[in-house]
């Protein structure tokens, strides 16, 4: 069971994701609407962090990672269909041990997936649009992130 709960038009939930970097590129999935976003997905009760953006990934993508560092806790802050949401994300740096899938299957669409130079970040529409700074002047260390919707 997921680790989220819904009350009303507002949802809750907590979640990994991954930054899997390889040669100066980060890997994202991409909508139909070209919006770029981080594989990962929410945490099940009772899961580990480490143990969900295992899971998470070998679901999406069909391979076994190393995670690394964690990189940043974000308290993400959106609405999407008429539902405020609030979510508590964990981002993991992660090295594939393979090449991952260029597909994905998420709602019933095909979404591809592919490597995306870290210096092209600002030049795509990128979900959390904080992640086009934030990680390229990540310093190793973990930070803190408060992201609400409409605000950079």
């Amino acid at each position: 069971m997921d680790f989220r709960t819904k009350v009303n038009h507002h949802s809750f939930g907590v979640r990994v994701s991954a930054l899997m970097l390889k040669e100066d590129k980060l890997y994202l999935a991409k909508s139909p609407k070209d919006e770029y976003y981080l594989l990962g997905g929410a945490i099940l009760v009772n899961e580990l962090t480490e143990t969900a953006i295992k899971r998470e990934i070998y679901e999406e993508v069909g391979i076994q990672i190393e995670v690394g560092q964690l990189a940043f806790v974000v308290e993400n802050h959106f609405s999407l269909e008429n539902t405020e949401y609030h979510q508590i994300e964990f981002h993991y740096v992660v090295t594939p041990l393979s090449s991952p899938n260029s597909k994905i299957e998420e709602g019933g669409q095909i979404r591809r997936c592919e490597w995306v130079s870290l210096n092209e970040l600002d030049n795509i529409n990128l979900n959390p649009a904080f992640l086009k700074k934030a990680l390229i002047n990540w310093d190793g260390q973990l930070k803190h992130i408060v992201n609400k919707d409409g605000e950079d």
